[in-house]
């Protein structure tokens, strides 16, 4: 099984409240927050096989493992989605989960009500985006402290598809980046 989910009782405000955690093939596990009607993990993802089992690449944020390690992995956009075309594929997503959509990521803009810091780490909602920045499609590495970037699963062309941001400001927005440029993913439900 490439994946499992596990429930434990938070005792912090309230102590009927379970917090849900999902693995990935590799082992590692993510915490998982619900806003509004989705489910997303509240971590970037560091898988380094695809669901299969087979080995991927992917990069540490300046190519750096020991200053970036648990902050999740980049991955072009080729690889996040395991080779898939189609907009909400598994990609490289554990089991019952998939790359978000550019629609999956306007609903999470509306239920914070654009209020970007809500999603930042600190924030209301628990979803702790990092300002780590990303990397152009030449491997240029950019951004740290100024935005949080996410892949999604929509294209906008052959050559680009949407990711996601979240400035340090708090402003939420996308952007049209080519697909090998590195940039963080993150999960949600199906």
């Amino acid at each position: 099984m490439a994946f499992s989910v596990s429930l434990a009782l938070s005792s912090l405000d309230n102590p009927a409240v379970a917090q849900t955690t999902v693995s990935d093939i590799d082992g590692n596990v993510y915490p998982v927050v619900r806003i509004g009607e989705q489910s997303w993990f509240a971590t970037n993802l560091q898988v380094t096989r695809a669901p299969s089992g087979e080995g991927i690449t992917s990069f540490f944020f300046d190519n750096d493992s020991l200053r970036y390690a648990g902050r999740g992995r980049l991955y072009t956009w080729g690889v996040a989605m395991n080779g898939a075309l189609e907009p909400g594929a598994q990609g490289l997503c554990p089991d019952g989960w998939h790359l978000p959509t550019d629609e999956d990521w306007i609903q999470l803009y509306e239920q914070v009500k654009g209020l970007g810091a809500d999603l930042m780490v600190g924030g209301s909602t628990g979803f702790d985006a990092s300002l780590d920045g990303g990397a152009d499609y030449r491997g240029r590495y950019m951004y740290s402290g100024e935005f949080a970037l996410f892949w999604s699963s929509t294209v906008t062309s052959e050559e680009r598809a949407y990711h996601h941001s979240i400035s340090n400001n708090g402003e939420l927005g996308k952007f049209a980046a080519m697909k090998g440029a590195r940039i963080y993913v993150r999960c949600v439900g199906d």
